[in-house]
């Protein structure tokens, strides 16, 4: 019988955020292709999925009621596969705990770990270093991510780089800007700005939220912000009064519409975060590439690895008033802005979520004389 592949992921996914969206998208892919895998995590159920996200798991879910701390929650996911182990002979993870358990106690499971973030403590470190010698490849999203395992005496050579990826038949839906907004009740005749995602500071919203103040043509721009919480909305509009329309959370599957009825899409990221300014892989950049918007993203190195000058129009990170020009051209601009779109739609289409996942089952099948180290 042919085994499984289990993906875990120490999530509650009744409150969806970017990394729910990203390991939906992966269990999708690699069903798409073929590959039996169940996703092991918590609040992670058909019917929830379907609820919170819009979406149609195709693939199995192990779905767990979370409670305690991460790291007690990293120890229920090891119990729950005691009893599912032999059923699976190939494991992928985000959880470092977990990843270390299975691959101190069941050296015959071939593991991969994905890693997003660099930015960590000591203790961190010290248990990853663990692990990774008995990893048979470690996921990492960006070149950033690599060079900075690699500056820390890392075996480059089990370090591969995937970045985020996209649905493209998702985002380039076939609907008209003026039908889009009509759907979505959202004036015609504005140039409508849009940034999507969770307003955290590394990811730059304040600098988006405040150029609209050094615009010259206030009156003809509408400025939306999607996927705020209901307390952020409720301290925002007290803040900005005019010409920012604040909206909740979005289920994915609807966010194709909202890029569909903007003229301009924003990337504001900070550069004042090691995480946005190395290690990021936005799924917003990626999702705004197939849409066949045009984009204005922060000048950062985690971005300039994706995209360059032909495909985005960078913008000085943090610099409220240098977005506020750039917006500017691109709604003065048209022909710019078309060459922009064209672009952009060209290079995205390398990166599909199903040939990440067919990378990764590749790795995968790399491990089948694979020995791992011993602590």
């Amino acid at each position: 019988m042919k085994k499984k592949l289990l993906y875990v992921h120490n999530a509650d996914f009744s409150k969806p955020c970017a990394n729910r969206v990203q390991v939906l998208n992966m269990c999708k892919a690699f069903n798409k292709i073929g590959e039996d895998v169940a996703l092991l995590s918590f609040n992670c159920s058909k019917e929830i999925i379907k609820n919170k996200y819009g979406e149609t798991a195709n693939f199995n879910t192990i779905s767990l009621k979370p409670s305690g701390n991460y790291l007690l929650r990293s120890l229920v996911l090891f119990l729950k596969f005691l009893k599912v182990k032999d059923n699976f002979d190939r494991i992928f993870s985000r959880d470092l705990i977990f990843s270390f358990l299975v691959s101190f106690f069941f050296k015959n499971k071939r593991l991969i770990y994905e890693l997003h973030d660099a930015s960590k403590g000591k203790l961190w470190f010290f248990l990853f270093r663990k692990t990774f010698k008995r990893l048979l490849s470690c996921v990492v999203i960006s070149e950033g991510l690599k060079e900075e395992l690699v500056k820390r005496k890392f075996d480059e050579n089990k370090i591969v780089v995937l970045h985020d990826g996209v649905d493209i038949e998702k985002f380039d839906i076939k609907i008209s800007k003026r039908e889009a907004r009509k759907k979505l009740g959202l004036p015609e005749r504005k140039k409508i700005v849009t940034y999507t995602g969770t307003l955290k500071n590394w990811k730059g919203y304040e600098t988006f939220l405040n150029s609209y103040n050094y615009l010259k043509i206030k009156d003809a721009v509408l400025y939306l912000a999607v996927g705020c919480s209901e307390k952020q909305i409720a301290e925002l509009k007290k803040i900005y009064k005019k010409g920012i329309l604040f909206l909740p959370f979005i289920e994915n599957s609807k966010i194709p519409l909202f890029l569909k009825a903007s003229d301009i899409l924003v990337i504001p990221n900070s550069s004042k975060f090691e995480i946005s300014v190395k290690y990021t892989s936005p799924l917003k950049l990626f999702e705004y590439m197939a849409s066949k918007r045009p984009i204005i993203a922060s000048d950062l190195p985690s971005i300039r690895k994706i995209v360059d000058e032909t495909e985005v129009l960078f913008f000085k990170a943090d610099d409220e008033k240098d977005l506020a020009l750039k917006i500017e051209r691109l709604i003065t601009d048209k022909k710019f802005k078309s060459k922009l779109v064209l672009d952009a739609f060209k290079e995205v289409k390398k990166y599909s979520w199903v040939k990440r996942a067919k990378s990764i089952l590749w790795f995968f099948s790399q491990s089948l004389n694979f020995t791992r180290q011993v602590l």
